[in-house]
């Protein structure tokens, strides 16, 4: 994690201690700091030695200064073609003099030949310009703030107030978050500072500023054609390769593990690919003692004997079960808004995940290894694979496909018209036949925002622009799903996996996104996906032998969270008074519908006899008032109530 200033009057070192203390602010670990020729650098570094961090100065080379933070899945194969050793995997200014040997090599082409999970910044001192860059798919997050006088730059966005940038909350960002909106990846939460995007570089020189995206979606093609046998073989392989540099360096990973098909391949994989014997955690939540057993039609909501099973198939996995009935889904917020300076609406579905974070640290656990990327590679659910078969007239695919659907109670006809030809419904019919049908918006549910607010902030304008949120479902190519889910998920979980890393102290990775096997799986046919009417085809086959067959081809997918009400209604009374207190700040009720929230809260049923509306007012809507609420009163400086 780094941080510097760039400025025309000379900066000092009591700048770049300022930046020092920004980047440690909170954390069990040190920084160093170094000022030169008008500039002002800083790096956490990866221990706690105060006396070792006085020595630090970045990586050089020439009349540029180097910055990098994350990581490098390749660095082997790139070192041989430099002709150097491989950098150490923890040790961040070697990584950073690695990095800017390859761009002195390539030039141009760098980013495109480095697979990692990466953030750097290059300073030329003699011109003054700047060069910034992220790696594809997931990197650390890199915030900057440039003028004609000064340009700052930091992984951690409290590194540029500490250099006196001014903390000003932009509404319109979280008014789009509010909407579900993420698309604009490359808007920062605050009004003069902006982001780099996954994929992109930005270049600052002369006071002007020039973004390239030199990674784009829209590249991605089919496969050559290969037959079905090699296609799974090939994705088992590059899985280990990616399982492989997710654990390079770690000496005890810790698997956060579900009773779906993406963790358990990681934790699977972990298992054939770490040396030795030694045990690997794995950490689960479990629903709440009290919980009523009711998840939606489809799902299931008790993780734990599917997990116990799992273990036992593969005994080298020690599960660890986190059913702490006080996790709430507000858990730890204000620990992540110091970290991030941001509130992607997604933090209120991630409060059990501290706890087992938590546990983790304590057990002594030196990573954690995540299959948060599943859905994008081999654990694609091929909702968008019927319409796909329709195009290319694969009709006995199609039939098997509509027959072995997950069951919904619809007619063999009415799943064809849904599944395979609603897709390419012109988007008015599209929302004209839902709005005939009485079908409901549950975007709109679980937004906390008025209505008035959503039309007069610009936000119902922007997402209609962006076409987010999007409740088209299915759609009817696997790019059109990889960029619905990449415009609202990937930039702003960046900052919450980057949140996540320094609270605890531990570095995360996702063998699941590895660059080759996503690129290799984006070009994958539907069959591979969809196959013989089964979904999720190629991750039941990776997974033969690792779990028992009753789950390894079961149709019911996980309810995150299915025991949401059970641990709101304790809290509902304080939750209530919290919102009618809120309420009474003029702009917080003319931005969030109270009386909508309220109501639903007042309105309280067991879950079964909750409307959708309700329960996603109730379970989406509510938690998200507070968030926002929370962090606007954060930013402000002013208490929670």
């Amino acid at each position: 994690m780094f941080a510097f200033e760039l400025r025309r009057q000379r900066s000092s070192e009591t700048d770049a201690d300022r930046l020092g203390r920004s980047l440690a602010s909170g954390l069990d670990r040190v920084a160093g700091n170094y000022g030169r020729d008008g500039a002002a650098f800083a790096q956490l570094l990866r221990h706690g030695d105060v006396r070792r961090a006085r020595g630090w100065q970045p990586a050089r080379a020439e009349n540029r200064i180097i910055l990098f933070a994350g990581h490098l899945d390749n660095a082997a194969d790139i070192a041989r073609d430099l002709a150097v050793k491989p950098p150490a995997s923890d040790d961040d200014s070697a990584l950073a003099a690695f990095y800017g040997r390859a761009l002195h090599k390539f030039g141009a082409h760098t980013d495109r030949r480095l697979i990692g999970e990466y953030a750097a910044a290059v300073i030329d001192l003699e011109t003054r310009a700047v060069r910034l860059v992220r790696s594809p798919l997931r990197a650390p997050p890199l915030h900057y703030c440039h003028s004609d006088d000064r340009v700052i730059a930091s992984n951690v966005v409290r590194a540029l107030f500490a250099a006196g940038v001014t903390r000003k909350l932009d509404h319109a960002k979280l008014a789009d978050m509010a909407l579900f909106n993420a698309s604009n990846e490359a808007r920062g939460w605050y009004e003069g500072i902006d982001r780099v995007a996954l994929g992109t570089m930005v270049t600052l020189a002369d006071g002007r500023k020039t973004v390239e995206r030199y990674y784009d979606l829209g590249d991605l093609r089919p496969l050559a054609r290969m037959d079905r046998t090699e296609m799974i073989e090939t994705a088992r392989d590059l899985f280990y390769q990616g399982t492989r540099a997710a654990l390079a360096g770690s000496a005890r990973p810790a698997v956060m593990l579900s009773g779906g098909l993406d963790s358990t391949l990681v934790a699977a994989s972990a298992a054939a690919v770490m040396p030795g014997q030694a045990p690997i955690d794995t950490y689960t939540f479990c629903a709440a003692s009290d919980w009523s057993g009711h998840s939606r039609p489809g799902t299931y909501g008790d993780e734990r004997p599917r997990v116990e099973a799992f273990c036992r198939r593969n005994p080298r996995l020690r599960p660890h079960f986190h059913g702490d009935t006080k996790r709430h889904f507000d858990d730890d917020l204000t620990a992540m808004f110091h970290a991030i300076g941001a509130a992607p609406q997604g933090l209120v579905n991630l409060g059990a995940y501290h706890g087992m974070w938590r546990d983790a640290r304590a057990d002594g656990c030196d990573r954690v290894l995540l299959g948060e990327f599943g859905n994008m590679t081999v654990s694609d659910d091929g909702s968008w694979a019927y319409a796909d078969l329709l195009t290319r007239l694969r009709w006995r695919e199609l039939l098997d496909a509509l027959r072995q659907a997950p069951p919904d109670g619809r007619s063999l006809p009415r799943r064809f018209a849904a599944l395979a030809l609603m897709p390419f419904l012109p988007d008015r019919l599209w929302h004209w036949q839902r709005t005939v049908r009485g079908v409901g918006n549950l975007y709109i549910d679980a937004s906390p925002l008025k209505a008035s607010y959503a039309a007069k902030s610009g936000a119902l304008a922007r997402s209609a622009a962006a076409g987010l949120p999007n409740p088209r479902f299915p759609l009817r190519d696997r790019l059109a799903m990889i960029r619905e889910v990449h415009d609202n998920a990937w930039g702003e979980f960046s900052d919450v996996y980057h949140g996540f890393e320094q609270i605890y102290g531990l570095e995360q990775r996702d063998p699941t996104a590895y660059r080759p096997l996503f690129e290799f799986c984006a070009g994958l046919p539907a069959e591979m996906v969809l196959h013989g009417g089964q979904n999720r085809y190629l991750a039941r086959e990776l997974l033969k032998g690792h779990m028992d067959e009753g789950d390894r081809l079961s149709p019911l997918k996980g309810s995150h969270n299915a025991d949401w009400h059970e641990r709101m209604a304790p809290r509902r009374a304080d939750i209530r008074r919290e919102l009618d207190q809120l309420s009474a700040d003029p702009a917080m009720a003319a931005m969030f519908d109270f009386d909508r929230l309220i109501g639903a809260l007042d309105d309280w049923k067991d879950l079964p006899d909750m409307t959708p509306a309700q329960a996603f007012t109730c379970s989406a809507a509510v938690p998200r008032a507070l968030l926002f609420a929370r962090f606007i009163r954060h930013v402000d400086g002013r208490n929670a109530f």
